[in-house]
């Protein structure tokens, strides 16, 4: 089997973009062209020219492809395919090395990843030139030059393939193959929702704009202005109108109700924020009706998922209704369909107490049908005696689920304090009988720390050894001085580049339980492709599978079967999973 390379270069400008349309908006817009492909072959193969007309596409038949972004480009193929742009061949594998050079601790980016592997720096400056500029119109000279940069990238993109690939188990590259093709189906959406949420949320910002005072003399979100009217009506202006911002919100509170034009100003902010997510919905819908967006791989150094990025993220979909506009019930089937929604229940308290080796509280969790309940009875909070937890005292259970979600991660009581809205007396007395019964997680943040600083300015990588075969690398602890205390970091991957992030045992204990319950949840997908089961998408540790109306009370108790068995490598973990059978989209 041959692996080759593959590198598509596309006209781009700033309406006919990925960023605002999506992989199949952007390829169904009436200026899109692929104007060329590079590709760079470990058989000797080395071509650049037009995709429609000059390339063999033969040569894919039965190997291995690459892209450095193969979301786009394995899709652009399967497009172009159904379009008759091209013909099709059965390819092995279409892998991507974005995502193995994230998996690997790397930035996603080509020229971030081939910086630290190979020492070399790359130039985008022919790539940035290429805004607006199609491929008959630009000169020759640019020609040479664009063809020259496109047949790097493919090169580089098989360089790098050969130094990472021994790193990136099967399994991963099975994830990564598994979440494209999950990207690729689609999610209904109903139009006629989508276009009188539109219509709502343009009435809300004419609304909101219109009471506005500078309104015509300056931006509507101009800072400038929004200062020089608080001056004149003798107010000093906070320093942020951030939503979580505390300070703003007292401040709002306090002059909002006389001064109406404060409130608009931040609704507009808001309005506007959930207008430009309606537009990501209405340029990637498709005539089919379809959302096409996109879920990464390993968007976090934990190897979790994001949600694409841009205005809209499926991932942190706003609950409810705001401004009379529900993004979550835009998801809706077809008459004939259903979507079969389910989820890990509690996965990341699971999978803390087995990081923390606690085998009393897992077998509490496994014996009870409410693991919050298990908890308040471990606190001293309750007894089987008094009845069922959530029925009895469901404000007590909100209570110990505050303290588990809380406390699990090392939180204090200043920090726990706002995270729960007690007072710091109250937190203080929730911290310590959290730490006193679970002193298993609380030596697991110990254990952690004590192993970080061992690492610290020596030449062994600190890593965190997980269940499922991978450790989370942080590499070469570094110290770093900030108001005269000393702190431990480590240089974390985040997109295109790497950031200081600094470490402690809460944090780490935390990114373990994330990692591993990310691994768990992984597993799942795998197994629930195996079985034929197509998921549309996914949302941390839920998952929504589009079925017929007739099959969907049985495939609902087969994904919930899939879901409570453990994988493999980690049978003793309790897994529990509940679900529905819904038309439209809710949480």
């Amino acid at each position: 089997m041959n692996t080759i390379a593959l590198d598509y270069e596309t006209y781009y400008d700033k309406e006919c973009s990925i960023k605002s349309l999506g992989n199949i908006g952007y390829f169904s817009h009436p200026l899109f062209d692929a104007y060329m492909l590079s590709a760079w072959g470990d058989d000797g193969t080395q071509f650049v020219g037009c995709p429609k007309e000059e390339f063999d596409w033969s040569i894919i038949e039965g190997n291995r492809v690459l892209s450095h972004n193969a979301s786009f480009d394995e899709t652009l193929y399967l497009f172009g395919v159904d379009k008759g742009w091209w013909e099709y061949y059965e390819y092995k594998e279409w892998l991507c090395t974005a995502d193995m050079a994230a998996y690997c601790g790397l930035p996603r980016s080509l020229k971030g990843s081939t910086a630290e592997v190979f020492n070399l720096e790359m130039s985008k400056e022919t790539r940035d030139s290429m805004l607006g500029k199609r491929w008959e119109n630009m000169t020759d000279e640019f020609k040479k030059e664009v063809s020259d940069y496109a047949l790097k990238d493919s090169e580089l993109c098989l360089k790098l393939w050969e130094a990472l690939k021994d790193k990136w188990p099967q399994h991963e590259r099975d994830i990564s193959n598994v979440n494209r093709a999950i990207s690729r189906r689609g999610i209904p959406i109903d139009t006629n929702t989508l276009k009188e949420q539109n219509d709502t949320i343009a009435q809300r910002l004419f609304e909101a704009e219109n009471s506005i005072p500078w309104i015509g003399e300056a931006p509507t979100l101009s800072r400038k202005a929004f200062n020089d009217e608080c001056r004149k009506m003798g107010l000093e202006p906070p320093v942020s109108l951030a939503m979580t911002d505390k300070d703003a919100n007292e401040w709002i509170t306090k002059h909002g109700q006389k001064y109406k034009w404060i409130g608009a100003v931040r609704d507009f902010r808001r309005i506007n924020s959930l207008k430009k997510k309606l537009e990501s919905f209405k340029n990637a819908t498709m005539s089919d009706d379809r959302y096409y967006g996109n879920i990464m791989y390993w968007g976090a150094s934990t190897g979790r998922f994001s949600g694409g990025g841009g205005n809209l993220n499926l991932q942190n979909l706003p609950r409810g209704e705001i401004f009379g506009v529900d993004l979550r019930k835009l998801i809706s089937t077809k008459p004939d369909k259903r979507l079969v929604v389910a989820d890990l229940s509690q996965i990341e308290v699971r999978t803390l107490c087995w990081l923390a080796g606690d085998s009393h509280m897992m077998e509490e969790i496994r014996n009870s049908d409410d693991i919050y309940e298990a908890f308040a009875m471990r606190f001293g909070f309750w007894s089987p005696d008094k009845g069922v937890l959530k029925n009895e005292a469901p404000q007590l259970r909100h209570r110990v689920k505050t303290m588990v979600l809380g406390c699990g991660y090392g939180a204090f009581s200043k920090r726990f304090s706002e995270i729960a809205g007690v007072s710091l007396k109250e937190a203080e007395t929730m911290v310590g009988k959290y730490r006193s019964a679970m002193q298993k997680v609380v030596r697991l943040w110990n254990t952690y720390q004590r192993k970080m600083h061992t690492c610290y300015n020596m030449t062994e990588r600190f890593k965190i050894d997980l269940p499922s075969g991978r450790s989370l690398d942080y590499g070469l602890i570094k110290c770093h001085l900030t108001n005269g205390r000393r702190s431990l970091v480590s240089m974390i991957a985040r997109g295109a580049k790497k950031t200081p992030v600094r470490l402690w045992g809460g944090l780490l204990t935390e990114n373990a339980s994330q990692a591993l319950a990310r691994d768990v949840f992984s597993d799942i997908l795998l197994r629930m492709e195996a079985q034929g089961l197509k998921v549309i998408f996914h949302v941390h540790d839920e998952v929504v599978v589009e079925v017929d109306k007739d099959e969907a009370d049985a495939v609902l108790e087969k994904v919930i079967d899939i879901m409570k068995t453990p994988p493999d490598w980690l049978p003793e973990l309790p897994l529990d999973a509940e679900g529905k059978v819904i038309t439209r989209y809710e949480k």
